[in-house]
């Protein structure tokens, strides 16, 4: 069999695709073995860290680490925050026995003159009491009749629960992440029994009350200058002429940090295209900070006074994620830093400085970006574009650089003009 030059080159392109091929299949693999086992700052542990969240924590640095490889780093002394004086507050006074208020030089009798404090942070537990309603009846000796109090308005009327314990339920489940399933055992720990399908019932009567605020939320929403979107996956198990395998999205709108109540609503929707924001975002105008899904831009195109800004925590979730598929060599310590820890450190620097301007004013916000992060994403930049020729476009990394750069309109937006 004679052997030609165009067998060589296609043999050996054929190899070279099953060489990126197998690369592809073990980063996967690495991947998929971190996240189940490996430890991850973007989701949460659950019963991973059931037993050793303590441990765990107490070896964790006070901020971020930085993402290197290097021999030995020095822990900073973490600084005790001081009590609020905003908080309830019991006064002990501790006293020295009588028989002690003597002078031990003259025998003379010891006079107060101050004290010495010292606070300790104490908790009173959840306790659940009940609400006897008594309504007083009135009759005259002529027996015409018999008034009786009315009956206080209660959120949910015929019901045993009150507006103290709906709001207990509502934020152990929305702000504590705690299902009623986990509320109806601590209720019943604490002497009472409620079932979780009372509950749930309650939630939904419990929402109906409160629709009226959550419109009034979207009103004000719109009105400001500068909102945050993004959208999740969620199934419903049990929803009117769907499959229970359809995938429904839960859109998140909220405004900026620096507003002095910030808003944060939440909107259900079937689908994932640009209808979905806007209608939420009707008469919407300023900036529309979002990931790089198709249906903002079309949304951008329609509403011309949106004008859309990148979200980095996407573009750093995408190297973390990189990073965790990163084949980890035994002895790393003092070698060469990982492509993807390059860029995390970038990005970590610029969290950095936001982190330390987030409550300077927009003038100050605006100096100091352009004097430190523009430089940083410049080097950035570069750095994305030097590496994007070198690597596999359907590795992480790969994956990672092209979103970075198709973002890089948006994502270098927030320095400003």
């Amino acid at each position: 069999m004679t052997v030609t030059t165009q067998t060589l080159e296609d043999l050996q392109l054929k190899v070279t695709q099953l060489e990126a091929k197998l690369a592809w299949y073990e980063e996967q693999f690495r991947l998929s073995k971190h996240q189940q086992f490996g430890a991850s700052s973007e989701r949460f542990e659950g019963q991973g860290v059931l037993f050793n969240e303590a441990e765990t924590l107490v070896e964790e640095a006070a901020d971020e680490p930085e993402v290197q490889q290097v021999p030995a780093h020095e822990r900073k002394k973490p600084v005790r925050k001081t009590l609020s004086d905003e908080l309830p507050r019991d006064v002990v006074e501790v006293d020295i026995p009588d028989e002690e208020k003597q002078c031990d030089c003259c025998g003379g009798e010891l006079k107060a003159f101050g004290h010495e404090s010292s606070c300790k942070l104490d908790i009173v537990p959840a306790q659940v009491k009940v609400l006897e309603i008594r309504r007083l009846k009135y009759a005259c000796a002529c027996e015409s009749g018999v008034k009786t109090a009315p009956v206080p308005k209660m959120p949910i009327p015929k019901s045993i629960s009150t507006p103290g314990l709906l709001a207990w339920i509502i934020t152990s489940k929305y702000c504590d992440a705690l299902p009623l399933y986990r509320q109806e055992f601590i209720l019943k720990r604490m002497g009472a029994e409620i079932s979780r399908t009372t509950m749930a019932e309650w939630m939904i009567r419990a929402s109906n009350l409160l629709l009226p605020l959550y419109e009034a939320l979207c009103r004000h929403l719109v009105r400001q200058p500068y909102i945050q979107a993004d959208e999740t996956t969620l199934q419903v198990l049990k929803e009117k002429d769907r499959h229970p395998q359809s995938k429904s999205y839960m859109w998140l709108y909220r405004t900026g940090e620096q507003l002095e109540s910030p808003i944060v609503l939440y909107d259900y929707q079937t689908g994932r295209d640009h209808q979905c924001p806007l209608a939420f975002l009707e008469g919407f105008k300023g900036f529309l900070q979002c990931d790089g899904h198709s249906a903002y831009k079309t949304l951008s195109s329609k509403q011309p006074d949106i004008e859309l800004v990148g979200c980095m925590a996407h573009a750093r979730r995408k190297f973390k994620e990189a990073l965790d598929a990163h084949p980890k060599k035994k002895g790393d310590s003092g070698q060469k830093i990982s492509r993807p820890a390059q860029a995390l450190n970038m990005i970590r620097q610029l969290y950095a400085i936001e982190r330390r301007i987030k409550y300077k004013t927009t003038e100050e916000r605006y100096q100091v970006r352009q004097t430190e992060s523009r430089p940083i994403m410049d080097k950035f930049r570069r750095w994305l574009e030097k590496q994007k020729p070198r690597i596999l476009p359907e590795s992480k990394l790969g994956k990672a650089i092209t979103y970075a750069l198709n973002q890089w309109p948006y994502l270098s937006r927030y320095l400003g003009a």
